[in-house]
């Protein structure tokens, strides 16, 4: 007897069983690479957030035009293990009347990645009366603008 033409349609179950290793194995090496580009790219959008805040503060601080009360500490705070970044009124208000950042934006954030919510920071605007200049800087030190993450 002689086949007649079979009208073979669709996929065969070894076919699709070996699709479906094929794309299993590649979720498997893929998923963790994407996932710490994902937490890079938190991490840089933190990173920018909180150098947009210090510069803000120095640019307050070098502006002779606003008048800062030398007996005030303005403040950029966030606890550990938080992901609210915490503005001093005062330095919200001033950074926003400059019109460096919107009226939520002055008042602070929320940060993304892992790193930046496990850090505590507290960042201030604070004058320096033997020296007599306002100075922007963290507990522990001055604050580098590098791009690293200002922690305490």
């Amino acid at each position: 007897m002689k086949k007649e033409n079979m009208n073979n349609k669709g996929f065969s179950l070894v076919e699709l069983i070996i699709v479906i290793a094929i794309m299993a194995i590649l979720i498997v090496v893929l998923a963790p690479q994407y996932l710490k580009y994902v937490e890079k790219s938190r991490v840089s959008s933190d990173q920018t957030t909180i150098v947009e805040y210090i510069n803000a503060m120095q640019v307050i601080a070098a502006d002779p035009d606003i008048t800062l009360d030398s007996a005030k500490t303005y403040s950029l705070t966030s606890a550990a293990n938080s992901d609210t970044i915490t503005v001093s009124s005062d330095l919200a208000t001033l950074i926003e009347g400059q019109g460096m950042l919107d009226a939520t934006s002055a008042a602070g954030g929320k940060t993304q990645s892992t790193a930046y919510k496990a850090a505590e920071m507290n960042i201030v605007l604070k004058y320096d009366s033997g020296k007599k200049v306002w100075n922007v800087t963290k507990a522990g030190g001055t604050v580098e603008v590098n791009g690293k993450l200002p922690t305490t």
